[in-house]
């Protein structure tokens, strides 16, 4: 939801809006899309939206661009041959510059992927970095472990999360907008543990230029634990608060769910 009346979903192969808060909702796909493929959207405001739909063995992505709630779409083609490439993560900080991150290929505790760019709106897009299976890996991009996210919080400074089956926290960083990386160290909390990809990193949310919030999942711990680290200096350095654990210990862990706000207020629920 975008706001209290109006609001985007997805479900396969089509893109639905509301305007009434979700008492009934329009559907406004862009045509020629596959009704089996799968979306990633970002909604930045009541009448912008950016959205790709995924389609199967396919080398080449294309970007939708609505200013208009959907009624008339703009498109952009990024050609990924000759690998079969999906979005798996899409951002904007502004109505001009975006970011996405290709997947290519997942395996053996590895997954290569591709960070492109748009300086137009998503009218057109060109790679900044690549990790890719018996390619020379660009810019430090890493190839181990598995990315699940992508955000930046200005042009320059972004973040890159997953998780690996090595120890530690995965969280990579660029400060030139996308086209290097380093690694980037935080700490754990006391009696946590962080070994054989037993922690896995979300996309940060941030609410402006300093503040923000990265969701970290601790799964090694018995029971499961959540914690939202915070930033008060645009992501140079991170702070636990008080982690949120589960309280099914015999039961299969299924994974935390969450919702922020704004800089104070955030829901978490434990799945269950």
């Amino acid at each position: 939801m975008v706001n209290a009346m109006t609001g985007w979903a997805l479900s396969q192969g089509s893109l639905l809006r509301t305007v009434d808060g979700g008492a009934s909702w329009t559907n406004v796909t862009p045509k020629g899309v596959d009704s089996t493929s799968v979306g990633t959207l970002l909604s930045y405001d009541a009448q912008t939206l950016w959205v790709v739909f995924n389609k199967e063995s396919s080398t080449s992505i294309t970007v939708y661009h609505t200013t208009d709630g959907g009624q008339k779409w703009e498109s952009a083609e990024i050609n990924t041959a000759p690998y079969y490439g999906r979005v798996t993560s899409l951002d904007f900080i502004d109505l001009t510059h975006g970011w996405l991150l290709a997947s290519y290929d997942v395996s053996m505790g590895s997954e290569s992927v591709e960070v492109f760019q748009s300086n137009d709106g998503g009218a057109s897009w060109k790679s900044n970095a690549s990790a890719i299976l018996n390619e020379k890996p660009s810019n430090a991009l890493p190839l181990a472990g598995s990315k699940n996210g992508l955000v930046f919080s200005n042009q320059k400074n972004g973040w890159l999360t997953g998780f690996s089956h090595g120890d530690g926290i995965w969280l990579y960083s660029s400060s030139d907008g996308g086209r290097t990386w380093s690694q980037k160290t935080i700490v754990t909390p006391q009696g946590y543990h962080t070994d054989g990809g037993a922690v896995s990193t979300e996309p940060p949310h941030f609410f402006n230029q300093k503040e923000g919030v990265l969701p970290v999942e601790f799964r090694g711990e018995n029971p499961p634990a959540f914690v939202f680290y915070r930033t008060e200096d645009g992501g140079l350095s991170w702070t636990p608060t008080t982690p949120v654990q589960t309280a099914q210990e015999s039961q299969e862990y299924r994974g935390f769910h969450w919702s922020i706000i704004d800089a104070t207020h955030a829901f978490v629920s434990d799945g269950y």
